[in-house]
């Protein structure tokens, strides 16, 4: 069987969306019973998996794609015969004969979801602006407004061609139940793999972890500092604001450092102002509590989620909220939401919050940095919980989908 998978996130960013790609890739190439390819055309350059083997990648505008599709073209133009192409994000190339299956991370961007999205965007209120709920004036699920009117639709029309829609979570499977997007027999669920990361350390950690913080303008490490590292794309749902404010109430002398890492995306502009502030954000000697380091490597990202003393992830909503859940494999304390796959998969091997309560993520918070057997505990505990989400088992479950499907 002849597959193709859409590898431009992976190409492109390090975004979980890019890292689930491209782990979702190399397993599918350990499989014997599949030939897999990688489709990654697109106009911009790619900027990362040059050691992925089979991609074509050749300079094409996604536009012109689109506008060439009734003409015939399609990924197997490209890419030749396929028997399944597999799509990993919401940026859909065109199709001509393959089997299609959709892999839909998640739906926020419809609107409100389940548990603390839908909570958070009808409270209103005090609590829920101090969250991140959405703005006056914003698009639905926190995005920008224009943004499910554009890509809605497309989404939609795709997964009515589409063999199957996989998810990563229950969570994701009831909202595309719930709004239409798929029936019950073309839908399946599929958790991702975490064993792409090693809690064992690279003799070039400390140089990865000194070289980011020093970009960021964040003081070298004493031996009794502690570093709260914060992953994820800078965007209204992942509530950095709300954190960094229970960060900044916290007690200078508690000695922690906060190191914000991921692209600025959309949405949060007093989040942005903030980070730019830099005097707001020192301590009495004048050194950087907070600071933003940008996109980082994998390599470097896994280098500070080793050295961090707490990975916070209190996102109001996820679809899997893979860098928690990486965290976890680490063998990191986490602080993360309840009400979401982070506090489903992660139990009571992580400290769960409210994250619409500013005074609960400020305890949690504070609870981790102060009691170092707590962190401990976590620490011990996360790995085990979640051993058995692999990437050999997600690619066997995508294995059979594609069998199915072509039976």
């Amino acid at each position: 069987m002849i597959v193709g998978v859409d590898l431009r996130p992976a190409l492109l960013s390090t975004t979980g969306v890019a890292r689930a790609a491209r782990q979702c890739y190399l397993a599918l190439r350990d499989r014997p019973e599949l030939t897999v390819r990688g489709f990654g055309a697109s106009w911009a350059r790619p900027r990362y998996g040059a050691d992925l083997p089979d991609v074509v990648a050749p300079r094409l505008p996604g536009r012109l794609a689109a506008w060439m599709a009734p003409l015939g073209f399609s990924v197997e133009t490209l890419m030749g015969r396929l028997d399944v192409f597999q799509h990993t994000d919401l940026v859909f190339p065109p199709v001509r004969r393959a089997a299609q299956v959709l892999f839909v991370h998640d739906l926020l961007f419809l609107g409100p979801s389940q548990g603390v999205a839908s909570r958070v965007s009808t409270s209103g209120g005090a609590a829920a602006s101090a969250a991140g709920a959405p703005r006056e004036g914003a698009g639905r699920g926190w995005h920008d407004p224009g943004f499910a009117e554009r890509v809605g639709p497309r989404l939609f029309a795709r997964a009515a061609e589409a063999a199957a829609v996989v998810v990563p979570h229950t969570r994701v499977a009831d909202d595309a139940l719930r709004l239409g997007l798929v029936e019950p027999e073309r839908l399946v669920v599929l958790p991702l793999g975490l064993d792409h990361v090693s809690p064992r350390p690279e003799p070039d950690d400390e140089q990865r972890v000194a070289a980011v913080m020093a970009r960021a303008g964040l003081p070298r490490r004493s031996g009794d500092e502690l570093l709260v590292l914060v992953p994820g794309t800078r965007e209204p749902r992942k509530n950095q604001l709300a954190l960094l404010h229970a960060f900044m109430r916290l007690p200078v002398g508690l000695g922690a450092r906060l190191l914000l890492v991921g692209p600025a995306g959309w949405g949060c502009p007093e989040l942005e102002r903030v980070l730019l502030d830099r005097a707001c954000l020192r301590d009495e000697r004048g050194e950087a509590r907070v600071a933003a380091a940008g996109e980082v490597s994998e390599p470097d990202l896994a280098a500070l989620m080793r050295r961090a003393d707490v990975v916070a992830y209190p996102s109001l909503a996820e679809g899997y909220g893979l860098p928690a859940l990486e965290a976890m494999a680490l063998g990191r304390a986490v602080l993360t939401s309840r009400g979401t796959p982070m506090g489903d998969l992660g139990g009571d091997a992580a400290l769960c919050i409210d994250p619409t309560d500013p005074s609960s993520l400020e305890r949690g918070l504070s609870e981790l940095l102060r009691d170092a057997s707590l962190r401990a505990v976590l620490s011990n505990a996360a790995p085990a919980r979640v051993a058995g989400l692999t990437w050999a088992s997600h690619a066997e479950g995508l294995s059979r989908v594609y069998q199915a499907v072509l039976a």
